[in-house]
């Protein structure tokens, strides 16, 4: 009898630690990390007298949540988060009456005929949803992953870097142009990241990702019309980014 008693009490000592480490070990429901990166930028434009003109670099930086779906494994995750996306490219066109701000009268002026070189700087708060994959852990530090889904972005701020070259072929440059009222104000993108995490200790990982962005709207309103041809001005952006980061 007391022998039967030890194995009962050592099968219930046994059964607790494994709930307890099984407890210890389940996967978090919620990952938090921050990121930030440069990002290589361009844009389609899909009006006549319109060129791409050349790539640009912006920036990125914001903090994601990855919500696990599977709380019996780490594998599979719903990621979101808020993040900043300084997006930047460029457009050729011609133009009529071009308004510009002259320091030397203190009032705004216009040109005909002319060649614009735009360079647009706008800022998007985003909100990314998407599925994240995630492989096990391989030798004790290494996990791959793999995003797709959709980025909603908000334009808060675009400007515009021209330069101008009229008929006599001279040219001047302006700063920072207001260009606000001629960008959409809503932005949605196709998203897709591959990526990296390194196991620093415990819970603490280094990350790294590379990501396409494309973008399934016009960045420019309706309304926004070039002035020799009357066309509406119609251009998609695209993206690479680097996303260097860590998860807590």
């Amino acid at each position: 009898m007391r022998t039967y008693k030890c194995i009962v009490v050592l099968v219930i000592c046994f059964f607790c630690v494994e709930t307890l480490l099984a407890q210890t070990v389940r996967p978090r429901k919620i990952e938090v990390g921050m990121f930030a990166g440069p990002t290589i930028d361009w844009a389609v434009p899909n009006t006549h007298g319109y060129k791409k003109s050349g790539i640009k670099g912006g920036g990125v930086y914001g903090v994601n949540l990855d919500l696990n779906l599977n709380q019996t494994s780490s594998n599979y995750f719903f990621s979101t988060g808020v993040n900043a996306r300084h997006i930047r490219f460029g457009l050729e066109y011609k133009d009529n009456n071009y308004s510009y701000y002259d320091d030397a009268t203190n009032a705004w002026q216009t040109m005909d005929s002319v060649l614009v070189n735009s360079t647009f700087n706008t800022v998007y708060l985003s909100i990314p949803t998407a599925i994240k994959l995630k492989t096990d852990i391989f030798f004790d530090r290494f996990v791959f992953w793999g995003l797709a889904g959709l980025e909603h972005g908000i334009a808060v701020s675009s400007k515009s870097n021209d330069e101008i070259m009229r008929t006599d072929g001279t040219k001047s440059k302006y700063a920072k142009i207001d260009q606000y009222k001629h960008t959409a104000i809503f932005k949605e993108s196709l998203y897709i990241v591959l990526g990296m995490e390194f196991v620093i200790k415990d819970k603490t990982k280094a990350t790294f990702g590379i990501a396409y962005d494309m973008g399934l709207n016009n960045v420019f309103r309706k309304k926004y019309k070039n002035s020799i041809t009357n066309l509406d001005v119609k251009a998609h952006a695209h993206r690479i980014e680097f996303q260097f980061g860590v998860i807590f």
